[in-house]
């Protein structure tokens, strides 16, 4: 019963000041109005890039952590790559309008990037995510040219020391076997071939903007400002009764109750 009352005196206390709600609800849905009005489009675009086992120097294929890919996929390396291809951005630019996601279970970066203009999303988008393989191709090429030269260099060693020894000595077919054991190795290694991944779904320009459409603005504006108006008059309720002397208030609840 006491529930009931409660909610009986908060309706009668917002009733009496309806003039305050409707104001109150008017001005919050015309704002929501403006709001959507002049709400600046966002587009998003994605590229999917398949991401592949790249061999070791060791002649091993180790498995592709894709949580770190992802994060190399967002690092300072790949966006300058990405930037010196593009006009009127920046690294930290670049950052802030991409997102990089891993689809569950699979060996797939999708790069996804919002601005302003849908044809500029896509052309962000697929630059990136070319700057990505470019980087992770480099890379993988940096590590077998820096193992191919420690080999030479392993090889070059055990020449010089065979090119001091006597012809009839026994350790001269040792370092030969050594030798061509290297040179064998090192052409492997510099004929590996390199497979980073692959853009298999290219950005393409969103038709559909991602921002809400008016309607939308206009009913969370309505509803919201309901829900704001009936607050407001119920204080402005309350602070009014607040104000009112003691006579007067008992005289307007002996007539309620009368009522």
């Amino acid at each position: 019963m006491e529930g009931a009352a409660m909610l009986e005196d908060v309706y009668r206390s917002i009733a009496r000041q309806w003039r305050v709600l409707v104001v109150v609800a008017s001005l919050v849905a015309v704002a929501a109005t403006v709001l959507g009005l002049i709400w600046p489009d966002r587009y998003t675009a994605t590229a999917s890039v398949t991401v592949e086992a790249i061999p070791a120097a060791d002649g091993s294929t180790p498995d592709v952590n894709m949580e770190t890919q992802r994060l190399i996929a967002r690092s300072t390396e790949v966006l300058s790559i990405a930037v010196d291809e593009i006009e009127d951005t920046s690294v930290s630019g670049l950052r802030s309008q991409l997102e990089v996601t891993i689809p569950r279970g699979s060996q797939v970066l999708e790069f996804r990037v919002t601005t302003g203009d849908a044809e500029r999303s896509a052309e962000l988008a697929n630059t990136i995510a070319t700057a990505y393989l470019d980087q992770r191709t480099a890379a993988a090429q940096r590590r077998i040219s820096e193992a191919s030269d420690a080999l030479a260099s392993t090889a070059e060693e055990l020449r010089a020391q065979l090119a001091a020894l006597e012809p009839e000595n026994p350790l001269r077919l040792s370092l030969e076997g050594q030798v061509r054991a290297l040179d064998t190795q090192r052409a492997v290694l510099i004929a590996t071939s390199i497979n980073a991944g692959s853009l298999i779904d290219p950005a393409t320009p969103p038709e559909d903007s991602n921002t809400p459409g008016l309607y939308v603005f206009v009913g969370a504006g309505i509803f919201l400002g309901l829900f704001v108006g009936a607050f407001v008059a119920l204080i402005w309720d309350r602070v009014k009764e607040s104000r009112r002397p003691r006579a007067a208030r008992g005289d307007a609840e002996k007539r309620v109750t009368e009522g």
